[in-house]
C-alpha cells in the first residue's frame, strides 16, 4: 500500500488560547500555575458564570475542531460570535463533536431526554467512547455529562454568556499580550519545518512527544498556543487529518503577567527537589517504561506515579513515546536538563 504524503498546514488564532486558558485556570497544578493566582482570575467572573464554566470544564474538552473551522482571524471574538449565532440547543454539538466522532456516540448524547435516565445501551456507547479516548469515566462525570445534554438549550445560553464574561474581565487584555508571541512562535516553527524531519519537528514542538504512524495522515494542521505550553493538544477534523496545537511560550517568559521568574525555572527546580522524582528520572534514563511498569519497578502507587510524571512533564524533563500498541512510554528527556541549566544561569546573571 503506497504511503500517504503528509501535508503541513499552519494556523494562528487566539481562540485556541481562549479555551485552553480556561482549562489551565481550572486545573492550574497540572500546568505549573499558582492555584491562588488562577483563583484570583476566576473570582473576577460573576458567581453564576463562574459556576457554569466550572461545570463545563469537567466534561468539555478543548473544541479544537470548532476553532479550526472558524473564519479567520480565528480569535476569541470570532469564536464567541460564531457560538452566539447558533441556536442554543446546537451549541453543544458544535463544541463536542469532531470530524471523527462516531455517529452512535452523537446519537446517544442527542437522544438524552430531560428527566429520563440513559438506557443501558446509551451509557455503554458513551462510556466506551471516552475509555477508547483515554478519558477516565466516573459516575460523577457521567451524571454531569447527562445534566448538560438533557437541558442543552439552557446550558448553551448560559455557556455563551459565561464565555463573554470571561473574555471581558480577563482574556480581552490577555489576547493582546500573547498575540505577538504566537506570531513569533509560528514563524520560528515554519522556518524549522524546512530543515527537520516531520517526526523530529513535532517532538521538538511538543517538548518530547514522539508520534508514530505519521505517514498515515494526509494533512496536519499546526497552531501555536501560549497557555497550553508545554503540552500538545490534538483532535481530528476529518479522515486522516489532525489539528495539533503546540506550546508557544518561551522558556524565559512567565505565564502570569508581570511575574519576573520564569515558570519553567520554578517547575524545573521544584521537580528536581523531590527524591522520588529523581529516582523516576534515573529509572527512565535506563529504559523507557509505561506508568504501570514504573509503578511496579519502584513499588509506588499508580496515582503517585501519575502525579510525579505530570510534574516532570510540566518541567520538560520526561518525554513520551507511543509504543506499537498505542501505550504511552516515558523516558528521561536530557534536553530538558540543558534548557533548565541555561535558564537558571541566564536568570541569575540577569541576561
Amino acid at each position: 500500500m503506497p504511503q500517504t504524503k503528509t501535508r503541513l498546514n499552519w494556523e494562528i488564532g487566539t481562540a485556541y488560547d481562549f479555551f485552553i486558558s480556561l482549562v489551565v485556570l481550572h486545573e492550574p497544578e497540572d500546568f505549573g500555575l499558582r492555584p491562588s493566582w488562577a483563583q484570583s482570575v476566576r473570582s473576577k467572573l460573576s458567581a453564576e458564570n463562574r459556576k457554569v464554566l466550572e461545570t463545563a470544564n469537567t466534561v468539555i474538552t478543548n473544541p479544537l475542531c470548532f476553532i479550526h473551522n472558524l473564519e479567520k482571524p480565528q480569535d476569541a471574538l470570532t469564536a464567541l460570535s460564531a457560538l452566539e449565532a447558533l441556536t442554543p440547543s446546537k451549541i453543544l454539538d458544535a463544541i463536542f463533536f469532531s470530524g471523527r466522532t462516531p455517529e452512535a456516540f452523537k446519537e446517544a448524547l442527542r437522544s438524552t431526554a430531560k428527566g429520563r435516565r440513559w438506557t443501558h445501551e446509551q451509557r455503554e456507547i458513551i462510556s466506551d467512547h471516552y475509555v477508547e479516548n483515554s478519558r477516565e469515566v466516573t459516575l460523577g462525570f457521567l451524571d454531569a455529562l447527562r445534566a448538560l445534554w438533557e437541558d442543552r438549550e439552557k446550558f448553551g445560553l448560559a455557556y455563551t454568556k459565561a464565555l463573554r464574561n470571561y473574555y471581558e474581565v480577563f482574556f480581552k487584555d490577555e489576547e493582546k499580550r500573547i498575540l505577538p508571541i504566537l506570531k513569533q512562535s509560528l514563524s520560528h516553527a515554519q522556518m524549522r519545518s524546512g530543515s527537520r524531519p516531520l517526526a523530529a519537528m513535532l517532538e521538538e514542538l511538543s517538548a518530547g512527544v514522539r508520534y508514530m504512524h505519521l505517514e498515515s495522515l494526509s494533512k496536519i494542521y499546526l497552531a501555536p498556543s501560549f497557555w497550553g505550553t508545554p503540552y500538545l493538544f490534538y483532535d481530528y477534523p476529518g479522515e486522516n487529518e489532525v489539528i495539533m496545537v503546540f506550546g508557544a511560550r518561551p522558556d524565559e517568559m512567565p505565564l502570569i503577567p508581570g511575574d519576573s521568574v520564569p515558570d519553567y525555572l520554578i517547575s524545573g527546580l521544584s521537580a528536581l527537589s523531590d527524591g522520588t522524582r529523581l529516582r523516576i528520572l534515573r529509572t527512565l534514563a535506563q529504559t523507557p517504561q509505561t506508568a504501570a511498569q514504573l509503578s511496579r519497578s519502584l513499588r509506588l502507587r499508580p496515582p503517585t506515579v501519575a502525579r510525579h510524571l505530570t510534574e516532570l512533564r510540566v518541567a520538560g524533563l520526561v518525554q513520551i513515546n507511543f509504543n506499537p500498541d498505542g501505550e504511552r512510554q516515558y523516558a528521561t528527556r536530557f534536553e530538558g536538563f540543558d534548557s533548565l541549566q541555561d535558564l537558571l544561569h541566564n536568570f541569575v546573571r540577569g541576561d
